[in-house]
C-alpha cells in the first residue's frame, strides 16, 4: 500500500478540505493523545506484563504511522475508510456510572447450557468479561476459556507466541491491537476432543469504541467448534467495533468456527479473522453477516500444512441501507491442500454488497485443489452487489474453479408454486429459504432457529 499523508488522501476522495492526521482529530475530536493514554490505562487497569504493553505501544505507532486506506486500492474500492475513523476511545473500565460487570448470562447461552447442548460459554460485555463456564470434565483436561488479559501473565509463552501472528497489520487491525479489552483465549490441549461447542458472546452496549479480540490455540489430533457472535447496538446511536480472531489448529487438529455478526444499525464494524492450519488438520468456517449498518470483514485461511483444508459457507442479507464489503483469502502454502468456498447473498431494499475472493496458490504447493462460489439473490430492485474473484496460482499443478451468479426471484419459480396455491409473497420466502438453508444447516439447531427467525423478520416487507 502507498503511504501518502492525509491530505493527499482528502484530495484523492475529492474532499473540499483536508483533515488534519487521523489519530489528532477524529470526528469527535480523538487524540493522539488521547489515544496514548487509553493505552496506558487499560494496560495498567489490567495489570498486563511489559511485553504486552509494548506491543500495545507498538500497535498504536502503527495505527498513526499508517494512512488511511485507499480507495484506488481494490479492497476499499467500494466502501469508505472514513466511515472507520474512530469517533472516541473505549470508556474507562471503572468510569463512573459505568455498567456493572456482567454477572449471568443472557438467554441465547443460558437455555443451551443449561440443555447440555454446550461445552461451555462466555460473556463479554462492552469489553468486561462476565460469566465463564468450562465443563468441569473437560476442564480437568485443560481446555480454557480465559480472560486474555489474565493469560498474558499466567501463560505468557503461549500467548506470545499467537497473540498478534495471524492478522496482517492493517490500520484498524492495529488500532484493535492498541486497544482491545475483555479478550478471550480458548487452548484445547493436545489429543483433546471437544465434543460439543463453546460459545463466546460479545454484547455490544455503550460504546463508542469497542475493541474485542478472540485467540484460539487448538492443539495436535483436538477437536473443537466455537460459537463466536457479535451482537448488540440496537439502541446506541453509533458504537464502532473493531473486531480481531485468530485461530492456530495444529497438526490433525479439527476446528469449526461459526462466526455470527448480527450488530444493531446502530453500529459499524471492521472484523479481521485468520486461521493457519498445519499439517492434515481441517477447518469448517461458517459466517453469517446479518447486522451493522457497515460492515466490512476480511477473512483468511493460510494452508500452511501438507493435507490442510478449509471448507467455508457463508451468508449475508442486507436490507434496508446496509452496507457489507466482505473479503476471503484462500493462501495454499503447502502441498496437497484443499479449500472450497461457497458464499451467498441476499439484497433487498437498497442494502449493498461487495465480495472479493482471492485463491493463492504457492509455487510450493503443488497438487493442491481450491474451488469458489459467489452467488448473489436480489429481491428488489435498488440493490446493488459487486463480485470480485481472484486467482493468483504460481504452480502448473493444481485444479482451481470460481463463479459468480447474480440474479432476482425467477418468475417461473414463483408462477410454479402460485400455480399450487401458494400466496406470491410466501413463495418467495420459500425462496429465499432454500437460498440459504445449505447455510443454516451447518449451524447448531438452537442457533439455527434464531438466525432464521431473524432472516424471516427480514422477509416480513416482501
Amino acid at each position: 500500500m502507498d503511504r501518502v499523508d492525509t491530505e493527499a488522501q482528502a484530495t484523492l476522495l475529492g474532499k473540499a478540505k483536508a483533515r488534519a492526521p487521523v489519530v489528532a482529530g477524529g470526528r469527535d475530536g480523538v487524540t493522539a493523545e488521547g489515544l496514548r493514554a487509553a493505552v496506558e490505562g487499560l494496560s495498567s487497569s489490567r495489570r498486563e506484563p511489559e511485553w504486552l504493553l509494548h506491543l500495545r505501544r507498538s500497535a498504536l505507532k502503527t495505527y498513526s504511522s499508517l494512512p488511511l486506506p485507499d480507495r484506488v486500492g481494490h479492497l476499499w474500492r467500494y466502501t469508505e475508510p472514513e466511515r472507520f475513523v474512530p469517533g472516541g476511545v473505549p470508556s474507562p473500565p471503572e468510569a463512573p456510572g459505568g455498567r456493572p460487570r456482567p454477572s449471568e448470562l443472557p438467554p441465547e447461552l443460558a437455555a443451551p447450557l443449561a440443555a447440555g447442548d454446550l461445552a461451555g460459554a462466555a460473556l463479554v460485555a462492552s469489553g468486561k468479561l462476565g460469566q465463564v463456564t468450562v465443563d468441569a470434565r473437560l476442564a480437568r483436561a485443560g481446555v480454557v476459556i480465559e480472560d486474555l488479559h489474565q493469560a498474558a501473565r499466567t501463560r505468557p509463552d503461549l500467548v506470545r507466541r499467537h497473540l498478534g501472528a495471524l492478522v496482517p497489520p492493517g490500520k484498524f487491525e492495529a488500532l484493535n491491537a492498541a486497544l482491545w479489552r475483555g479478550g478471550l483465549l480458548i487452548h484445547v490441549p493436545p489429543g483433546i476432543e471437544v465434543e460439543k461447542p463453546l460459545h463466546l458472546l460479545n454484547l455490544v452496549e455503550g460504546g463508542p469504541l469497542e475493541a474485542p479480540r478472540v485467540l484460539i490455540v487448538v492443539e495436535e489430533g483436538s477437536s473443537l467448534t466455537v460459537i463466536d457472535e457479535y451482537a448488540g447496538g440496537e439502541h446506541a446511536r453509533e458504537v464502532q467495533v473493531y473486531a480481531v480472531v485468530e485461530a492456530f489448529a495444529g497438526p490433525s487438529a479439527r476446528l469449526r468456527h461459526i462466526l455470527i455478526q448480527r450488530l444493531g444499525h446502530g453500529a459499524t464494524i471492521h472484523l479481521a479473522q485468520r486461521s493457519r492450519l498445519l499439517r492434515d488438520a481441517k477447518l469448517v468456517s461458517v459466517v453469517a453477516s446479518l447486522g451493522a449498518s457497515v460492515a466490512k470483514a476480511d477473512l483468511g485461511t493460510l494452508l500452511e500444512g501438507q493435507g490442510a483444508e478449509v471448507e467455508l459457507t457463508g451468508f449475508l442479507f442486507g436490507k434496508g441501507r446496509q452496507h457489507f464489503d466482505h473479503h476471503t483469502v484462500h493462501d495454499h502454502r503447502a502441498p496437497h491442500t484443499l479449500s472450497d468456498l461457497d458464499f451467498k447473498v441476499v439484497l433487498k431494499d437498497r442494502s449493498r454488497s461487495a465480495y472479493t475472493g482471492l485463491i493463492r496458490i504457492a509455487p510450493e504447493a503443488p497438487s493442491s485443489e481450491a474451488y469458489q462460489e459467489n452467488r448473489n439473490l436480489f429481491l428488489n430492485e435498488g440493490v446493488k452487489a459487486e463480485s470480485i474473484p481472484e486467482l493468483e496460482i504460481l504452480t502448473d499443478e493444481v485444479m482451481c474453479t470460481h463463479g459468480a451468479t447474480m440474479g432476482s426471484l425467477d418468475p417461473e419459480h414463483l408462477f410454479y408454486l402460485a400455480s399450487r396455491g401458494i400466496p406470491r409473497r410466501e413463495a418467495a420466502r420459500m425462496i429465499v429459504g432454500g437460498f440459504i438453508e445449505p447455510t443454516l444447516n451447518r449451524l447448531p439447531e438452537d442457533l439455527r432457529e434464531r438466525l432464521r427467525v431473524q432472516v424471516e423478520a427480514g422477509l416480513e416487507s416482501i
